[in-house]
This record gives structure tokens, sequence and C-alpha cells, in this order.
């Protein structure tokens, strides 16, 4: 009898602790949006981006002149694709943060309306650019 109530006992027991195991405090949502620092142009990334993508003729997807006159026009254009409601935010194999973001408004040249950034993890950018493919569509 003695025998039959301690396995009770004892089952209880190990069952409070496995029931106790898993209703520990859950995880951080995951989903939860990332925090990035904000965006920084440099004057040497600014010099990037305007000799790659905004200069006629260079063989890239070129930036509208309003985004292209100094770092601080740039500095806008990279705020517009942080902060876009419909953007895919990716950390590269080498750390480096890309945002591919659907603006809703002419970015581009070619008539583009996402836009791609690549931003160091301190915020620093390293370029930005008008696209046409890898952000939540319509980008034409």
């Amino acid at each position: 009898m003695h025998t039959n109530r301690f396995r009770t006992w004892l089952f209880a027991v190990v069952a409070a602790l496995a029931l106790s195991a898993c209703q520990t405090t859950p995880p951080t949502d995951i989903s939860a949006p990332a925090v990035d620092p904000a965006c920084t142009v440099s004057q040497a990334a600014f010099n990037h981006i305007h000799a790659r993508h905004c200069t006629p003729g260079v063989p890239a997807n070129q930036l509208l002149p309003v985004y292209c006159q100094n770092a601080a026009s740039a500095q806008t254009f990279c705020r517009m694709v942080q902060d876009a409601p419909n953007k895919i935010r990716v950390v590269q194999p080498d750390g480096r943060i890309r945002y591919d973001s659907n603006l809703n408004q002419v970015v581009g040249t070619a008539g583009e309306k996402c836009g791609r950034m690549v931003m160091e993890p301190n915020g620093d950018v390293v370029t930005e650019f008008p696209e046409t493919g890898n952000a939540p569509p319509p980008c034409m």
C-alpha cells in the first residue's frame, strides 16, 4: 500500500517538475522588427553613390537628381528606404544590413519605385540605388 502511495507521490513530483520546466518565460518575439541605427551618409559614401548611381552613362541604376545633390539628399533617400513600411531587411553574411523597399513613388531615372540601401551595423551607409527587383512589388 505504501509502495503505491510512494509511486503516486513520485509520479506527481516528476510530473510537476517536468511541467514547471515547460512553463519558463517565453523567448523574446523574434518576429518583432529589428531596430537599426539611423543611417549616416559620409562624404566618402556619397562620392561612391554619386559616381555609380547619379552619373548618366554609367551602366547602373540611376537615382533621380533630387537624391544626388549632396550627402544630405542621399541621407534622405536612405531614411526613405530604411523607414518604408513595405521593405525586406536582410543581414548579409558580412554583417552589413541590406534593405530592399517599395517606396511607392518614382526614385530612379528609369521609373523605378523601389530602392536598395546597404549599411554597416553602426549605421554607416555603404551604397544605395533604385532597383527593379528584390523588393516587394511593384517596383516599376
